[in-house]
C-alpha cells in the first residue's frame, strides 16, 4: 500500500503548499500503481526535479536501476531550483537506493545515456516541440516491452499537443491509452 511521505517535500519547493502536498497524496499514487504493476528493473525519467516521482517508482520497485535526466535550468516544473538544489535534494532522498541523477538538457542531445529502459517517465520540457523531442529520446530507449509515462497530458495544453502530435507522427505506436489522474497521463507501450 502506497503512502505519500511528506517528509520528501524539498523545504524550498515554492509550489509545495498545504493543499498541492495534499493532492500529491493521489498523484503519486497512481505513478506508484503504474509502476508497481509493471515491476521495472530499470527506470528512466525525463524531468527530475526534486525527485518526487523517482521516489515513488522506486517505493514500488525498490530493487530498480534508476537514471534521472534532468537540465536543473529553472524551466518546465523546475521553478526554484535553477540553483541546483532541486538536484542535490533529489540525490539526498534517492541515496538509498540504485540512483543516478545525470544533469542534462535533453533538448540538445540526439541519444540518451539509457537503454533496454522497462519503465520511462516523461516530465522534461512542456513546450510541443520539447515534448515531442523527449518522447523521440524516449521511445528510443524503452525495449520492446517498455511503458513510456507522460505526465501533464491534461495540465498543460502545450503537452497534450505534443503527445498527439507524436502519436500521430508514429502510426507504428498502436498501444497507447489516457490515464485520468491530478494531472493527466498518457502511457505508451511499445511492442
Amino acid at each position: 500500500m502506497f503512502e505519500f511521505d511528506e517528509s520528501i517535500i524539498a523545504p524550498n519547493d515554492p509550489s509545495a503548499s498545504p493543499e498541492r502536498i495534499a493532492q500529491y497524496k493521489e498523484y503519486y499514487k497512481v505513478k506508484y500503481e503504474l509502476c508497481k504493476q509493471k515491476q521495472p528493473a530499470i527506470i528512466a525519467e525525463i524531468g527530475v526535479r526534486a525527485g518526487y516521482s523517482a521516489w515513488t517508482f522506486l517505493q514500488a520497485s525498490p530493487t530498480a536501476i534508476y537514471t534521472g535526466l534532468d537540465a536543473n535550468n529553472g524551466t518546465h516544473g523546475g521553478q526554484g531550483g535553477q540553483d541546483g538544489s532541486f538536484s542535490r535534494w533529489a540525490a539526498r532522498i534517492l541515496r538509498p537506493y540504485n540512483a543516478k541523477l545525470i544533469n542534462l538538457d535533453t533538448q540538445k542531445v540526439g541519444i540518451l545515456p539509457v537503454s533496454n529502459v522497462d519503465f520511462f517517465h516523461v516530465d522534461g520540457d512542456h513546450t510541443i516541440e520539447g515534448v515531442m523531442h523527449d518522447l523521440d529520446l524516449a521511445f528510443e530507449c524503452i525495449n520492446e516491452n517498455g511503458l513510456m509515462v507522460v505526465d501533464d497530458i491534461d495540465y498543460l495544453r502545450e503537452v497534450e499537443i505534443g503527445v498527439n502530435t507524436w502519436l500521430k507522427d508514429h502510426s507504428d505506436v498502436v498501444d497507447f491509452k489516457y490515464m485520468k489522474s491530478l494531472r493527466g497521463e498518457m502511457l505508451i507501450r511499445k511492442k
